[in-house]
Parts: structure tokens; sequence; C-alpha cells
């Protein structure tokens, strides 16, 4: 019986196939398909901040007023500098028996998670100190308190404070003024989280209090006497507290 002709595919040398030719003609099949890496993957990898950790890898430690801080050392060296340059200008906690610089854990969580990549440059900000005479002047009314007496929690004379309230445009603010506002900010989240009613607001900011780190102060009369590092310190306080209950 003749055979039939059956085509022949040319041969090719193997020493001739490109390794791509090669690679291609040695899978024959897959046992399972190839699944595409979903976008939460890649997408976490490219947006991961260089300076992110993991949690519990910095640990907290708590003052016995109440202050929660870290201790630079413990910070990752590779993220020591990075950190200690964004704490220019800001305040640190004094923790009795503690050698060596210490950080509040609030400043280590912004930087953290780039709430303020550029400190100074917030700081300086024009749009920032507009924002503040647009706000506080508001803040102070809920609060109960005069004009008199946010003036004197911003640092700023009555007479700027007035000014700049009426045409916050031509406000200037320095950089304690501004790190003055932004933690009278976090006080003030922290209170409207605590007590969704203004009069209950009023009367906590108002009231003496024994425990720490008032010390038979009120709120109010330890911001005015502790200046900066209270604001920071009360600030740092109900932050805590809103995860416990306010006490």
């Amino acid at each position: 019986m003749p055979q039939k002709n059956v085509p022949q595919r040319p041969t090719v040398e193997d020493d001739a196939k490109s390794p791509l030719e090669r690679l291609k003609r040695s899978v024959q099949h897959y046992d399972k398909p190839f699944e595409p890496v979903g976008s939460e993957h890649w997408e976490a990898d490219l947006l991961e901040p260089t300076n992110a950790v993991r949690p519990g890898e910095v640990p907290t430690h708590i003052a016995p007023t109440g202050t929660r801080y870290i201790r630079i050392r413990e910070v990752p060296p590779r993220l020591q500098d990075g950190f200690v340059r964004y704490l220019t200008g800001a305040g640190c906690p004094v923790v009795e028996n503690e050698d060596g610089p210490l950080a509040f854990e609030i400043d280590w969580i912004e930087w953290r998670q780039h709430r303020r990549p550029d400190r100074i440059a917030a700081h300086n900000s024009e749009e920032t100190s507009v924002a503040v005479m647009r706000t506080f002047p508001t803040i102070a009314h809920e609060w109960g308190l005069s004009d008199t007496d946010m003036a004197a929690l911003l640092g700023i004379n009555i007479d700027s404070y007035r000014e700049w309230a009426a045409t916050p445009l031509q406000t200037d603010l320095t950089a304690e003024q501004l790190e003055r506002a932004s933690n009278l900010l976090g006080i003030y989240r922290s209170l409207t989280l605590l007590f969704p009613q203004v009069e209950d607001r009023q009367r906590w900011l108002h009231d003496l209090n024994d425990n720490a780190p008032f010390s038979g102060l009120s709120p109010m009369e330890l911001m005015n006497r502790g200046g900066l590092s209270a604001l920071r310190s009360l600030r740092d306080y109900l932050d805590a507290q809103r995860k416990v209950g306010l006490a």
C-alpha cells in the first residue's frame, strides 16, 4: 500500500533555536492556570512608605503621668535619622529615670503614616495659618472661651488674634504657634469623640481633676500654666483615653 505523504515540519538544529523558542516548545500544558496578582498586593507594595514598620516593632512606654512615648534608640537604625529630622522644632517628653532622647508616641504615628511628611514646611505654610484663624474662633466659642483665653492658648497677643480672626488672610503664625494649634486641634478632635454634647466638653475642660497629669487642676488651667508641653501631654492623654474610656 502506498504511504501517504505526511507533511514534515522543517527540522531546525537545537543550537540554531533561540532560548525563547526552545522555552515555548518545552511546555505542552499547564497543570493549573496562573492567577493574576491582585491589585491589593502590588498596589500595597508600590504605596508602602519607606518609613513603614510592623506594628509593635517600636514599643510604646507609658509614664506615671499617662504620657505615651517611645525611645529613639528603639527605633530601627535605618529610620532614626529621618525621624529625628522630623522632630525638629517639636517638644519631647521628659520622663523621670529615662536616659536618652524620647519622642511622643503621636509624633511617631504621624511620621510613620505620613500625616505630616514635612513638619517644618507645614509650620510655615500660609494656608495652614489662614486655616487656623478661620477655625479657632469657632472652637473658642464651643469651649466657652473668650478671645483672650484662646489667644493665650495659641501664644498670640490679643490684638493680633482679633485682627487675624477678622482678616484670616493676613495671618502670619510662627512655628511654635502652629505647633500649639496642631495640638489644640488634636485635643478638640478627641473631646468631640469622647463627649458628643458641647456642654459636656465645656464641663470637662473647666472641672478640677485629681487624676494625672492634672494634679488637682482643671484641663484649662493645665494648658494655660504648662504651655506647649502641657498641650502635647493633654493631647496624648486624650488619645489614650479614647481607647479605654475617659477617666
